[in-house]
């Protein structure tokens, strides 16, 4: 009678996770929002944003010629002109986020979305400076940004601008200029 007994209970207890699961994925199928965390829903944010960040990347590809790629043992006066370059690079940066987040938006819901992706660049920019910083004390260091959310604080921006369902901006992600040597 017990192995009866427990074999109804179990019999009962995988339905209810299957219809549990099915439920979910019915939610998921038919009910969930196709908006992201991050998606603006004043749909002429993005209009306003695209041209400064296109403007931004332009500025800053005009800075210096990467093409000779990254230099593992620089001289003082390449960490120097590497820094100066990274500085200019990220004041274009804030003036573009400056830009971008005074854009007006007509509901709350955005402006906290605005309110974060803010937040989370200014650590990448504040990253950057320390970067700088290192640089300009003549240490060879890798660039390492700081971890939000278990990852690095860029997939967060990230998220906001080019992720599957955020804003469709991709001009507006932190640049990749010291791709070679990040480290989280």
């Amino acid at each position: 009678m017990t192995t009866q007994r427990t074999n109804w209970f179990v019999r009962v207890l995988l339905i209810v996770i299957c219809a549990a699961l099915a439920a979910m994925w019915i939610f998921y199928f038919f009910f969930a929002s196709d908006q992201g965390v991050y998606q603006m829903q004043d749909t002429t944010w993005r209009e306003k944003a695209l041209p400064i960040c296109q403007a931004a990347q332009a500025a800053r590809a005009e800075l210096a010629d990467t093409g000779g790629g990254y230099i593992s043992d620089p001289t003082d006066a390449q960490m120097l002109q590497r820094a100066d370059i990274v500085d200019k690079a990220t004041d274009i940066i804030e003036a573009m986020l400056d830009d971008i987040v005074a854009i007006p938006v007509d509901n709350d819901d955005d402006r906290t979305r605005l309110t974060t992706f803010e937040e989370n660049y200014r650590i990448v920019i504040s990253d950057r400076r320390r970067y700088t910083s290192i640089l300009r004390e003549l240490k060879l260091e890798s660039y390492r940004e700081t971890i939000v959310g278990g990852g690095p604080v860029s997939n967060v921006v990230l998220d906001f601008t080019a992720g599957v369902k955020g804003n469709d901006v991709p001009e507006c992600s932190p640049p990749g200029e010291l791709g070679g040597d990040i480290q989280p």
